[in-house]
């Protein structure tokens, strides 16, 4: 009469099953995207419940068991030989447990983020992660990996291997099973076939997921060095060892063991523990003062943050990162891509964002078909090209030996028959049958010659509003509470017009995404007014949208609900609209009658965009919106932002993401900085993205980021004191010269004017040679000042172009 525990994915299968199911739902513990249930004693089950009904809950928690999502009771013998004789009561059980986040071959240490880990592999024969083996020398070995949820197959026939020192970049759409690959490696994914390989213990694998994290008790400084283990146990041990002195143990042992400490302690990198620390902090976005603030003070997005700073910090001998740039604004991403594109270690990186592909990898790994390509010392843009000349040359190469065998076949049917030539025919026909055991008649794999599709997006025509003005905030002070420090902003004033395109620029933690939330009512003002248009229709789509869905329904189901409920649904919207809509932005097939919680990051996304897209607005606010989102994605939503609303809707961006900001078209800049916010009616300039492009910035004084060759190297060089004397000058030299060029053209202009009337006065002198030879020297003069003054206005363009591009 042991109670009966079921893990079930989705709680709707046993709620059908089951009395008194509003009662269950209410009790009905909720972990992510799974639900546990505690059934009653067997005894009881079995009066309430069908035995087909108990034969299938059983097979879904065998089928949970093996996908090793949580724990289950399962039967020692199958006791379902027919439904009178069967006494479930009376078998045995064995109690077969995985409780959260335990990994059977790994041994993990988790602290503030639930999204990063410190992996080490074991021995044991498993499914799950990574294995001790022979790997022929690499850091990482994965040999015929098959990866499946459920009946999908994800991933098949995987071959990859990581050599010490690469950096990989892992590409291809949403959905293609890049963070799946990272979860099997990792054995956060049960692997249906293959195995992934380090070759020791001593091996240190660092991964960050790109889920939202929740935060700790520490101070941000405490949780971003808490992984620095080498550093952190030779400093524990020697804190140990002066205390025993302390206290009067004087011995030449403890003495030499203090000595040895200290000399651990220096070697990891101790005394500058500090300063690592406070040196990747910076870069990531965090000012000095928030070093010793809380952890969970912080939002989800610098949760990641902190994640990401203590990750890097623990410095793994292989480090896996999932998008690690989706919470991350221009600077940071700068910064990032300079740091691992200096990482002594071992690296795996998936991301969309090609500014930090093409900076900080130097191989590409692409998942196409369900399998994977690899680009060997290659950088982000040289595998753009290597991919077009695979697939042509695979094509190519296809269609020659068509061709080929459509000869010696044409060959063989006119003369096969023949007597004279029948042993010709015959040896052709050998020639074709060899072609064919070859496979060089087998047409290339579609993962070599598939172009990626591209996906659309077409947001509906907006309403027509009342008057210009469809939202304003006017003098507005703007913050969460006194508590927090007050007002962020204070005194804004901002009127949002139809035809309006408004992009919000301005240093980390300015409060632009603060500004969105007060525009979109979500955060109240602390002073002033926020005024609507009676016709108002907003639309918002945020980067933490994907991660707000409901994991547990369909995604089809909050598409449509959300497109016919609220203030401005519209109930006609039907089941088939919602499924184009999704369609066109490659969620296709079954994956609009998934849940949500099987979906990936990206896929998420996708939802959340498709539910943006049904209903009409006049007025859009977004976010970080290509966060999350691919390269395709991204396009097809600038595209579409840039060709829509006319006169009529109007659209404020808050991104990071330059290529999606130039693609819509901004008509205004807003400037958000100091407390205040400072609107340009212009389009964007490249100063704009200078401007809080830190690049060098988070460096240490005399270090110079430069970009380098190949994938993405970028090397850092020492200045000397004549390097930055003249790194000076030129600065000087920028800042001044458009001032200084506008002088000289005066110049230029009234010297050629000169030069004018001297030509005139030696025509009208006629012979006289004196008069001649005084004109021409002044003539003369002029032209060689022309020439110094052309020379300056040409160095003083290099040096801004210079600077501009630095």
């Amino acid at each position: 009469n042991s109670p009966f525990i079921l893990f079930l994915p989705h709680r709707r299968i046993i709620l059908r099953c089951l009395p008194g199911e509003t009662a269950l739902q209410r009790n009905l513990p909720t972990a992510h995207n799974h639900h546990i249930l505690a059934l009653p004693p067997i005894s009881l089950f079995l009066q309430e419940l069908d035995m087909k009904m108990i034969v299938l809950a059983l097979h879904v928690a065998i089928s949970a068991l093996q996908m090793r999502q949580s724990a289950a009771f399962l039967p020692a013998q199958a006791p379902f030989k027919n439904k009178k004789s069967c006494l479930i009561k009376n078998c045995n059980y064995n109690l077969v447990s995985f409780p959260k986040r335990s990994l059977p071959l790994l041994s993990t240490t988790e602290a503030t983020a639930e999204s990063t880990k410190t992996i080490t592999a074991g021995t044991t024969s498993s499914n799950l992660g990574l294995k001790i083996g022979d790997t022929k020398g690499a850091t990482l070995l994965v040999t015929n990996l098959h990866v499946s949820t459920g009946s999908n197959q994800i991933l098949k026939n995987i071959n990859f291997r990581v050599e010490p020192k690469q950096r990989w970049a892992i590409v291809g759409p949403n959905g293609a099973g890049k963070s799946t690959l990272l979860k099997a490696v990792t054995g956060l994914q049960r692997i249906d076939e293959g195995e992934a390989l380090i070759a020791s213990k001593k091996i240190k694998v660092g991964y960050l997921r790109q889920t939202a994290v929740s935060g700790s008790k520490k101070t941000v400084a405490q949780e971003a060095a808490s992984e620095m283990s080498e550093i952190n146990e030779a400093k524990e041990w020697m804190e140990t060892l002066e205390k025993r002195i302390e206290n009067g143990d004087s011995s030449e042992k403890t003495l030499n063991e203090l000595a040895e400490a200290q000399e651990r302690f220096a070697n990891a990198g101790g005394w500058t523990q500090e300063q690592d620390v406070d040196l990747v902090l910076k870069g990531l976005g965090f000012q000095p003062a928030d070093s010793d603030r809380l952890c969970s003070d912080f939002s989800g997005g610098w949760q990641m943050r902190i994640a990401l700073a203590r990750l890097l910090l623990s410095q793994p001998d292989l480090l896996m990162l999932d998008e690690p740039s989706n919470h991350l604004d221009s600077s940071a991403r700068d910064w990032l891509a300079t740091y691992l594109s200096k990482y002594e270690g071992s690296m795996i990186l998936v991301s969309h964002d090609i500014s930090l592909l093409s900076k900080s990898v130097n191989n590409i790994a692409e998942i196409s078909g369900k399998t994977l390509l690899t680009y060997v010392s290659c950088s982000y843009d040289k595998y753009l090209t290597e991919k077009e000349f695979r697939a042509k040359t695979a094509m190519a190469e296809y269609e020659r030996n068509v061709k080929e065998a459509a000869r010696l076949q044409e060959f063989v049917d006119k003369f096969g028959a023949s007597a004279t030539k029948a042993s010709s025919a015959q040896s052709r026909v050998k020639m074709i049958e060899k072609m064919r055991k070859e496979g060089k008649l087998d047409p290339p794999p579609m993962a070599v010659v598939e172009k990626r599709w591209k996906p659309s997006l077409v947001l509906p025509d907006p309403p027509k509003a009342i008057g210009e003005t469809l939202l304003a905030l006017h003098g507005a002070d703007i913050g969460y509470s006194e508590v927090d420090g007050g007002a962020i902003l204070k005194g804004i004033d901002l009127d949002v017009n139809r035809g309006m395109k408004l992009i919000l620029r301005g240093p980390n933690g300015a409060g632009k995404s603060t500004l969105l939330a007060a525009l979109r009512g979500k955060l109240p003002l602390m002073a002033g007014k926020r005024i609507e248009n009676e016709k108002l229709r907003l639309g918002v789509f945020t980067q933490d949208l994907a991660q707000e869905l409901d994991v547990t329904a369909r995604a089809m189901d909050l598409v449509t609900a959300y497109a016919r409920e609220g203030k401005h649904g519209d109930i006609t919207v039907s089941n088939q609209d919602a499924r184009g809509v999704m369609g066109r932005l490659g969620l296709g097939d079954d994956k609009p009658l998934r849940v949500v919680g099987e979906l990936s990051g990206g896929e998420k996304a996708r939802v959340a965009l498709s539910m943006f897209a049904l209903k009409a607005s006049n007025l859009l606010l977004l976010d970080e919106p290509s966060n999350h989102l691919d390269v395709e994605c991204i396009e097809a939503l600038g595209d579409s932002l840039s060709s829509w609303g006319g006169k009529d809707g109007a659209v404020v961006v808050v991104s990071h993401d330059r290529a999606f900001c130039e693609s819509v078209g901004f008509t205004h800049v807003g400037t958000v900085k100091d407390g205040g916010l400072i609107i340009e009616e212009r389009g964007l300039q490249d100063r704009d993205w200078e401007r809080y492009d830190i690049s060098s910035a988070s460096l240490p004084e005399g270090i110079v980021a430069t970009g380098g060759s190949g994938g993405g190297e970028a090397s850092m060089k020492q200045l000397t004191a004549e390097e930055k004397a003249e790194l000076e000058r030129k600065r000087k030299l920028a800042f001044n010269a458009p001032k200084r060029i506008k002088k000289i053209e005066a110049l230029i202009e009234k010297a050629e004017e000169k030069v004018m009337e001297y030509e005139k006065e030696m025509i009208k002198v006629g012979n006289d040679v004196g008069k001649l030879m005084e004109l021409t020297e002044k003539k003369t003069k002029e032209e060689k000042s022309i020439a110094k003054l052309m020379e300056e206005w040409e160095e003083l363009e290099e040096v801004m172009t210079e600077m501009n591009s630095s």
